[in-house]
């Protein structure tokens, strides 16, 4: 009883300074004695460690005398290991222990001695521990003790890896003293964490698309990263795709740390990057976008991210093998702008510091990217980024000049919403909307509080059908480019395109977009069915100009109809083209736009479309057209610039200019150069078909790109048209290698 009651105040001495909250991982009380070596008098070591699996000892090199001599757990005080009179050093070790999944892992052991013996080079405690295999580390708190040192406890904290084995030299050659080694113990201190708040774990990267893979395994995960100081449990945590919720598994990341999540059969291919669990039930991330959102224990929201693919910012990159970064994990607003996808070489940084990380504050002020009437009592508001929606949805926070503050605000997210008033807008009058005071999540107003809206009717004329492409080069498609012609803000989504059939019945009737689209005064607009295969073909000015539709009506290569209807489905504006409108003077009409030259004229009147000009690139999709029509007469006008050009690249005078001007569509032009004595030296262009402007360059090389002699040469252009008109003009030039 007297020994039980030893080894009980023994552990609540050792006790006394492990929290409440601790978890014990591992515990060596030494309860079963006689297990170690002692002497014998014939000075043989005798040794007994049968059913003991959590210590070895080494005793290589020492000596012992007799009976009285050994190192070995004995009964006193409950149990204990004894080192008595030994000669040499003995080392105890633990086995290895598994610590892999806590955090802040402390050790503590007693460490005493008795007698009065002092020698600290035969009398002494070494108390050191090893990590994952690594080499021996001393304890910071007691761990050497040598001499008479009485009873102490060694201490070590902070201690993370996957594996531990603590170490013990011994050594004491008193016959009369012992040194004490009692009560090994291994504990998790369990930090008190402070609830969550939003944020304070957020999605870092995500990998929706894996295939091709770059150099990653081809598999989809979801980084976390935890912005705290202190460690973040994930118990009872869920994780929802497009509100299909999925229960996370009890894990840790770690202060700064990262956490990868993903399905059950990738976590093998992902272990080498760190810390990563599967999700039960993972479903998968869809390509094109999805909503992903990180919920605690009590279902509060600790992250939300509606990912897209127009977030790589890199169509290459869209096609799969890179993940999406988060730019600035601090940022919680405009997310848009706060990612991209990945630069590493890898494709995606599972694990580790994203390759695209800076810090990225928000200081943009949100815009209306517009406001629009919708119909004749509403208007619709779409913001350039979320804004808060505490302050949206006041509505007085809004007012249209005689029509007051609305009755109610219809909120679509926190980029759109609709506004509803009593009074109905008059037809085709401009209001003016007035916007007090709207933030953005990030705290920055809007700037501009003034906006025009107008209900308007759609009426013949007022949109125009200004080019079409019906013969598209192989690999190309169709296009047809209309044009704002009136002072109204069109939208979009009440116009539709058709054809007509045999009977001249309107035909494969289809709407421009379900999506709300300004078309403002005086723009224009490409209408296909593939906007990637239109744009590698021809020179193109404003990308933002095209407007890929689901469906288009199909436009035969030899004649047909092109209708252009508003929302109640009256023409506003129809062409009937043919083949043979194009210029006589072309060999192949394939690839080549037909356009108008007049916007004034009927789409329809005779000679108001011609063949795109040869140095437009035989079309000119969303800008101006090469044969648009001037109401002028006379002679062409031709320039030629400069008097001499050195094409080093030095950026002055490194190209020869010959600019044209002509009253109407329908021009040829050869360009042929000579050089000083009259022999011809090539053609720079050959029977091409003009606009009614437009230049043409020459770099003083041949058609091979070959650089011609210096000197000077002579440049001869010819201009005809059908009716019989020849035009000629000359220029002499000449070609250097250096100005100044």
């Amino acid at each position: 009883m007297a020994q039980i009651i030893l080894k009980t105040l023994t552990i609540c001495l050792l006790w006394q300074s492990i929290p409440i909250q601790a978890q014990e991982i591992w515990r060596e009380s030494f309860s079963v004695p006689g297990k170690g070596i002692w002497g014998s008098d014939d000075g043989t070591i005798l040794s007994d460690f049968s059913e003991v699996d959590s210590w070895t000892l080494e005793y290589t090199n020492i000596k012992l005398s007799g009976a009285g001599d050994y190192a070995q757990t004995v009964s006193t005080s409950g149990g204990r290991f004894e080192v008595c009179d030994v000669d040499g050093e003995v080392v105890w070790r633990s086995q290895w222990i598994n610590i892999a999944g806590y955090e802040n892992i402390c050790i503590e052991l007693i460490s005493a001695e008795t007698g009065s013996g002092s020698n600290s080079l035969t009398k002494y405690m070494k108390v050191f521990y090893r990590i994952d295999g690594g080499d021996k580390l001393l304890f910071s708190e007691n761990g050497l003790n040598a001499g008479n040192w009485g009873t102490l406890n060694s201490k070590q904290a902070g201690v993370t890896g996957d594996s531990l084995q603590i170490v013990c030299s011994i050594s004491n050659h008193y016959a009369a003293d012992k040194v004490i080694l009692d009560e090994v113990v291994i504990w998790n201190e369990q930090q008190s964490v402070p609830p969550l708040k939003p944020y304070d774990v957020v999605i870092n990267e995500i990998m929706s698309d894996p295939n091709p893979p770059v150099n990653l395994p081809p598999v989809e995960y979801i980084e976390l990263y935890n912005t705290l100081g202190i460690p973040v449990r994930t118990n009872n945590w869920e994780l929802r795709i497009n509100q299909v919720g999925k229960k996370l598994k009890d894990n840790w990341i770690e202060p700064g740390g990262y956490f990868l999540l993903c399905a059950t059969a990738a976590v093998d291919s992902l272990m080498q990057y760190g810390n990563v669990s599967n999700v039960p039930g993972f479903q998968g991330l869809l390509n094109k976008g999805a909503l992903i959102e990180i919920l605690d224990a009590e279902g509060n929201i600790i992250d939300r991210i509606s990912y897209n693919d127009t977030w790589y910012g890199e169509i290459d990159k869209r096609r799969g093998g890179w993940s999406l970064e988060r730019i600035d994990p601090g940022r919680h607003c405009n997310q848009p702008g706060n990612w991209k996808a990945s630069t590493h070489a890898n494709g995606g940084t599972p694990g580790g510091e994203n390759s695209v990380y800076y810090k990225n504050t928000d200081e943009t002020a949100p815009v209306v990217n517009w406001a629009i009437a919708v119909s004749e009592a509403e208007v619709e508001l779409v913001f350039s980024e979320p804004v808060d929606t505490i302050v949206m949805n006041d509505i007085y926070n809004y007012s249209i000049t005689e029509s007051g503050n609305p009755s109610n605000i219809e909120i679509a997210s926190a980029e759109k919403i609709t506004l509803h008033f009593l009074e109905p807008f008059e037809i085709n009058k401009i209001y003016t909307l007035q916007i007090n005071i709207l933030v953005d999540e990030c705290g920055n107003q809007l700037s501009q509080q003034q906006y025009e809206v107008q209900w308007n009717s759609i009426g013949e004329g007022d949109v125009v059908i200004n080019e079409v492409l019906f013969n598209p080069l192989p690999g190309g498609e169709d296009f047809v480019e209309i044009y704002n012609n009136s002072g109204k803000r069109i939208d979009l989504s009440r116009l539709f395109l058709a054809n007509r059939n045999k009977e001249q019945e309107l035909n494969q009737v289809f709407s421009f977009t379900e999506k709300r689209r300004l078309l403002f005064p005086e723009e224009f607009l490409v209408l296909t069915r593939d906007t990637n295969s239109v744009i590698p073909w021809y020179s193109i000015q404003c990308p933002d100009c095209f407007l890929q539709m689901e469906r288009i009506p199909s436009y035969p290569n030899s004649e047909g109809n092109v209708v252009l209807l508003n929302e109640e489905m009256k023409v506003i504006d129809e062409f009937f083209y043919n083949d043979k409108m194009h210029s006589s003077f072309l060999a192949e009409t394939k690839g080549v736009s037909l356009e108008r030259k007049f916007i004034s004229k009927p789409a329809n009147s005779r000679n108001n479309w011609y063949s795109a000009s040869g140095d437009a690139g035989y079309a000119t999709p969303g800008y101006k057209n090469s044969q648009v029509g001037q109401e002028t007469h006379g002679k062409p006008v031709i320039t030629f610039e400069p008097d001499a050009f050195s094409p080093n690249h030095d950026g002055y005078n490194d190209v020869y200019i010959i600019c044209y001007q002509v009253a109407k569509s329908g021009f040829v032009a050869n360009i042929s150069i000579f050089d000083a004595v009259g022999r011809f030296v090539q053609h720079l262009c050959k029977n091409e078909i003009l606009g009614t402007s437009g230049e043409f360059l020459w770099n003083g090389a041949d058609a091979t790109g070959k650089r011609h002699p210096l000197g000077v040469y002579i440049v001869v252009v010819e201009l005809f048209n059908e009716n019989g008109d020849v035009y000629r003009y000359k220029d002499g030039v000449v070609l250097t290698n250096v100005l100044e």
